[in-house]
Formats: structure tokens, sequence, C-alpha cells
């Protein structure tokens, strides 16, 4: 009999906190991607098991190298006096005894990605959080998993999970096939989708959705572009697939810079 307790996600939180992190390692792992170690006070740093979309908000050093780090009063944040720090979501990859590891998307089109391409080591930057796990399930016999560059160093965690014996399936949709280093794992098949950036990959999410659809009572997890994965989430719902077997997250919106995931609306 089936524990229905592996079968629902649950919510954990935590207290607030507010870091001051160096750059102690970075190194170019794909055409386009940049992983950075992050090294510091990492103690009490939360790493549950079955939480690969964890992140945190990244506070972006200005032009001039300055970080307006927020303070945690009351396990809330409050901003610095004057202007508005830029700050970004990031998946944490992992937590090493170097210290923690984040995946950056190499760009100039915005403050994240450039100072991902750019930074050395002994730089500096700020690190808020996580302020709390989605825990998924364990107890269902297949997963799918569909991501776009954004979202693949969360997939990599969903690789990185012991306690998980059951057949995963991976759609990648990225601009070249085989960009970002997925670790290798037994009952695994990946997918890679070359496609570019742009409006035309929410014909080929559509297009994935039948092949997740065809897999049967699979969990399904996709993150990226939020307007992309409409027509993928649509299609999932008139099919009739319960919510409990789906987790839908925009990280991101083309054009809109800082896009707030959490407050994105899931509906058409």
């Amino acid at each position: 009999m089936t524990d229905l307790a592996s079968l629902e996600t649950r919510t954990v939180m935590y207290p607030l906190r507010a870091r001051l992190l160096r750059v102690v390692a970075t190194v170019r792992i794909g055409p386009r991607m940049q992983r950075i170690t992050l090294g510091g006070d990492l103690d009490a740093f939360p790493l549950p098991a079955m939480a690969p979309s964890d992140h945190v908000k990244l506070v972006i050093p200005d032009g001039a190298g300055r970080i307006a780090l927020p303070e945690v009063r009351d396990d809330r944040l409050a901003m610095p006096d004057g202007e508005r720090p830029v700050l970004r979501d990031y998946t944490v990859r992992a937590v090493v005894p170097e210290g923690l590891v984040v995946d950056f998307v190499r760009h100039d089109h915005g403050p994240a990605g450039r100072w991902g391409a750019n930074a050395q080591v002994g730089d500096p930057i700020g690190v808020l959080g996580p302020r709390g796990s989605h825990v998924y399930p364990t107890g269902f016999d297949r997963y799918a998993l569909v991501a776009d560059e954004t979202a693949l160093p969360a997939v990599g965690r969903w690789l990185d999970e012991p306690g998980l014996a059951a057949d995963l399936e991976v759609f990648a949709v990225v601009a070249e096939p085989h960009e970002y280093p997925l670790p290798d794992r037994p009952r695994t098949r990946v997918h890679w989708i070359a496609a570019p950036s742009g409006p035309g990959r929410a014909d080929v999410l559509a297009a994935i959705a039948e092949r997740v659809l065809a897999l049967g009572d699979a969990f399904v997890w996709a993150a990226g572009e939020s307007l992309s994965l409409k027509p993928f989430r649509r299609r999932l719902r008139e099919a009739g697939v319960p919510r409990g077997r789906i987790d839908i997250d925009g990280y991101w919106r083309q054009g809109v810079a800082g896009l707030d995931h959490h407050a994105t609306d899931d509906d058409d």
C-alpha cells in the first residue's frame, strides 16, 4: 500500500538570513554556463532532500562594486536607504565544503548574467535566504522534468537525489544541445531539444506536453520562461492531470527584469 505522504509536496519555511559571501572559484562549464562557488558564513544553511528548486536571492553589486545588503529585522527584510538593491533569484546547485555553488547563464543583457560572466575570485556578493523549500514527493514510479537553460541547475539537483529510485525523463529545451553538464544517473533518459530562445519555444513545449502525457501517471515538474510554459500547462490541465502531480514554475519572463516568480499567475 502506497504511503499517501510520499505522493504529496510539502513546504518547509526557514528563518530569513542575509549573508555577504565571496567568490572562491569560478569555472566555465558550458558554452553559456558559468559555475561560481561562494565561500563565507554558511552556518545553518538548509539543504533538505528532495528540494531541487531551492533558491536564494542574490544581491548584485552596483557598478562601483558596492553591495546594498538588506538587514533582517523580525524575520523580514529591511531595505537600505537610497537606491533599491538589484535582487535576482538563483537555484542552489549544491553546498560543498568550499561553499555555495550557483550556476549562471552568461549573457550581457542583465546585471546578474554580466556579474556571473565576469566575476573573479575574491569578489563579494550578497545572498538572502533560502526562505523555504518545496519538498517533492518520492512515491511516484516516474518523473518528467522539463526545463530551459535557467532551470537546468534544478534538474541537476533532481538527478543528484540519492533517495529517488524512480525513472526520470528529462526534456531540456536549450539553444545548443548538451550545453549543461548533467550528472549521470541510472534509470534516466535526457532528451536535448534544440530551440532558439523566444516565442517559438511555446510550440516546442506544447509538443513536449504530448510526450509527457504518454508517460502515464508521472509526476511533472517544469520550469523556465513563464509565457512559453503556458501551452504546456494548459495541455496538461485539459488532459485532466491532477494538480497534485504537477509543479510548473515560471522562473523568468522575456522582457521583464527581476520577475518575482512567486507572484506570477499560473492561469491563462
